[in-house]
């Protein structure tokens, strides 16, 4: 390497208050606008239909912006869906409660999981990954471990945390975190995409979100090393 200055590239520079410390400016941003501006075309169309060239003549970029920054398409729908899957982790922050009253704070729980499957970023990652989750293992794995299995986890911790307020070792069966995700993505999230011969007639919101809960309820029980007893 020869003595004189380095070139850095356009998206970083050296701040002389840093002692030549290269300091990342733009990129992440950048980067950034260029995802909010492609993701609803790459969410709308297959894997295979995609390439550098639509999706720049789609979006209003050009083929340079997409391959300096995404370098091909496969990159580019990688960084699309870990996107999508860290805006859903943003909201996944579930309601504060001090209630030590079960029922109310598992409802309260099942309603925000509802308002997360609605939310767009939760819908476009579902359609991304029932489009394309077969032939992208990854994308899959990724939903389960940073989004489903998160969830669960709080939501399990929550049911402590109640526990807890009442001087009690409360616990949720194994499996119950799950099947109230799952009862709750199917009929906010999946049902709505069935065609409209194949949907079934929608329930009402309020039913399926204290059914949900009250399955939840029910799979809660006080720890004892001898024998479990109902919350």
């Amino acid at each position: 390497m020869s003595g004189g200055r380095r070139r850095l590239p356009p998206h970083v520079f050296e701040d002389p208050r840093f002692a030549g410390e290269v300091i990342v400016t733009k990129l992440c941003q950048h980067r950034g606008d260029i995802l909010n501006k492609v993701i609803q075309y790459i969410v709308d169309h297959p894997y295979e239909h995609l390439s550098v060239q639509r999706i720049a003549d789609a979006c209003g970029l050009t083929i340079w912006q997409l391959r300096y920054n995404f370098g091909n398409v496969d990159h580019l729908f990688r960084a699309t869906a870990n996107a999508l899957i860290g805006r859903v982790v943003e909201r996944t922050a579930g309601p504060a409660s001090s209630s030590d009253q079960m029922l109310d704070v598992i409802h309260a729980y099942a309603t925000f999981l509802a308002h997360l499957f609605e939310s767009e970023p939760y819908r476009n990652l579902i359609f991304l990954l029932v489009r394309n989750g077969r032939h992208h293992r990854w994308l899959e794995q990724a939903y389960e471990r940073r989004v489903v299995a998160k969830i669960c986890a709080e939501f399990e911790a929550l049911v402590v945390r109640v526990g807890e307020r009442r001087g009690l070792p409360i616990l949720l069966k194994d499996g119950a975190a799950k099947r109230l995700y799952g009862q709750l993505e199917t009929e906010f999230v999946l049902r709505p995409m069935l065609p409209a011969g194949r949907a079934r007639d929608p329930m009402d919101r309020n039913t399926v979100i204290s059914s949900a809960a009250r399955q939840a309820f029910e799979a809660t029980y006080v720890f004892d090393w001898k024998v479990p007893t109902a919350a």
